[in-house]
């Protein structure tokens, strides 16, 4: 559980009940001095400032369990860097340039969810990447080095050191990670795993692959289809069978399912929930009311559910979507909003061709007062 509120400071509002939280940006600069420091690869300026993020471990934790990709610090930054980079300099344009992206995310509705928390997704991202990079490590560098400890057995894991996997929630009925084989695959970043290891979820073995920097398994077969079937919390255990050795990794929690939005005929989506907010609504013609960081216009959509694979019909346009947690988002080009016309918008499974009404986007003529 987060309990280290002080760690966030309240940022934004919106309809006076859902706040945003944004990590301390403005109190970096006191802590960057005698941060530790992580190597990523970004240079020393991103470096420190990453050092500083202090009492964010279980935000990262959270995030990276809720991954389908299993991150490691190098190609977390990677990726962070090529999104919203370039990162290296010195610390104060990191600073500036990653408090940008926080805010293109808030207006782009990009955000996760964190214990009833929402944070803009380079906020958890940036929280990921200190928990691969430097784990509990704090802001502060100790000036006398701890005394040797002596490894015991009582230090070691059963097995192997897992730092992170995931997915670690899904929805009643819902398969996650979906894989060639129609199996809900979940991924462990691990080291010094046995190779005759296994998985086993509610204490039945699982099909187990081993690597290098971990191992994957999964739900399978009548295994998926019973457990997805009942909500509830799965132990995950991995287990050595030569030592008879079962070391507990956490649990797999199936929440029970959001309800659908009812069709027009009386039957209920099998893929969308109802949209409970959208916006922005209308916008001037060749204006974006809400203006993303390439010009265009950014709508966001409250939903509980979506389709996997979700898109805009913007008119008679198809765009490219993104679901998160609790939203959906989508950018629309300037081109499609040059003149003034109502606009009828509908969420599109692409997997399905199953579309729902969300409403009618106003352009409005820009002498319109």
């Amino acid at each position: 559980m987060i309990t280290r509120r002080d760690t966030f400071v309240a940022a934004l509002a919106a309809g006076g009940t859902a706040v945003a939280f944004v990590l301390p940006w403005q109190r970096l600069g006191s802590l960057v001095s005698g941060s530790r420091q992580a190597a990523t690869g970004l240079g020393t300026g991103f470096d420190a400032m990453l050092g500083a993020l202090d009492g964010t471990a279980e935000v990262g934790q959270a995030w990276l369990s809720s991954q389908e990709q299993a991150w490691t610090a190098s190609t977390l930054a990677q990726a962070l860097d090529t999104r919203i980079g370039p990162l290296a300099g010195e610390t104060a344009q990191v600073e500036t340039r990653i408090a940008a992206a926080i805010a293109a995310d808030f207006a782009d509705a990009a955000l996760c969810q964190i214990e009833g928390w929402q944070l803009s997704r380079t906020e958890c991202e940036l929280a990921g990447l200190r928990w691969l990079a430097l784990g509990d490590a704090p802001a502060t560098v100790i000036d006398e080095e701890p005394a040797p400890k002596t490894p015991t057995d009582a230090d070691a894991p059963a097995i192997a050191q897992i730092t992170a996997w995931g997915p670690q929630s899904t929805e009643q009925d819902m398969p996650f990670n979906l894989q060639p084989d129609g199996h809900s695959g979940l991924w462990f970043q691990a080291q010094g795993v046995p190779s005759w290891a296994v998985v086993r979820i509610d204490g039945v073995a699982a099909p187990t692959q081993v690597q290098e920097s971990g191992f994957t398994s999964g739900l399978f077969g009548e295994q998926q289809t019973r457990i997805l079937a009942r909500p509830g919390r799965y132990p995950i255990e991995l287990y050595d069978p030569m030592r008879e050795v079962a070391q507990p990794i956490g649990e797999l929690v199936v929440r029970e399912r959001a309800e659908r939005v009812q069709r027009a005929d009386g039957s209920r989506s099998e893929v969308f929930c109802a949209v409970t907010g959208w916006g922005p609504t209308s916008t001037r013609a060749g204006i974006a009311a809400n203006p993303l960081p390439d010009g265009s216009l950014g709508l966001w959509f409250q939903l509980a559910c979506a389709p996997r694979r979700v898109q805009l019909r913007f008119g008679d346009d198809r765009l490219r979507a993104t679901r998160g947690d609790t939203a959906v988002t989508a950018r629309v080009p300037l081109a499609l909003i040059e003149s003034p016309r109502v606009v009828p918008l509908f969420l599109r499974d692409v997997e399905t061709g199953e579309e729902l009404a969300v409403g009618d986007f106003h352009i409005l003529d820009p002498a319109t007062p």
